[in-house]
Order: structure tokens, then C-alpha cells, then sequence
């Protein structure tokens, strides 16, 4: 009877191996996605927090690695001088 039961089952499964190789690939996939969701919102959380000129790296186990680059910080603001034309414009 236990052979007959465990004969059904390994059967069962050498036919659903297509069916199991699936589960298993949709299941990483999804937690691939996942991670994924969750490094992109605590980067969009850590974003407004870095100083202007600063680089964050973020690297992943695979190799992958993504830099994000904050603009340097401008000085006074530049104001026109309406003697002199703006820089590139020829006189009028």
C-alpha cells in the first residue's frame, strides 16, 4: 500500500516537473521584483536627505551597480548686467 502510494506520487511529480520548474521560477521572479520595489523606494527616501555634490552608489549581489549623482551647489545667483550682452550673444 505505502509503495503503491509513493509510486503514484513520484509518478505524479515526474509528470508535473514542467509545472514545478514554473512555480519555482515565478516565485523568484516575484521576489526579484519585490526587492527591487523596496530598493527603489528607500532610495527615493534617501534622495532628498543627501548633500548637494555627493555620489550615492548602489550595488547589488549580481553586479549590477547604479550611481546617482546630486548637482553641485550653486553659488550667489548670477544676475545680468545690461551693459554686457549674456555670455555666447553678440552686441546689438
Amino acid at each position: 500500500m505505502v509503495m503503491g502510494v509513493a509510486a503514484v506520487i513520484g509518478g505524479v511529480l515526474r509528470r508535473c516537473g514542467g509545472l514545478w520548474t514554473y512555480l519555482t521560477e515565478r516565485v523568484k521572479a516575484r521576489k526579484e521584483v519585490e526587492l527591487e520595489r523596496e530598493r527603489n523606494s528607500a532610495t527615493a527616501a534617501v534622495i532628498p536627505l543627501l548633500p548637494p555634490g555627493t555620489d550615492l552608489f548602489e550595488t547589488e549581489p549580481n553586479g549590477r551597480t547604479r550611481v546617482i549623482r546630486m548637482a553641485p551647489a550653486t553659488s550667489a545667483p548670477i544676475s545680468l548686467d545690461r551693459d554686457e550682452p549674456p555670455a555666447g550673444e553678440l552686441p546689438q
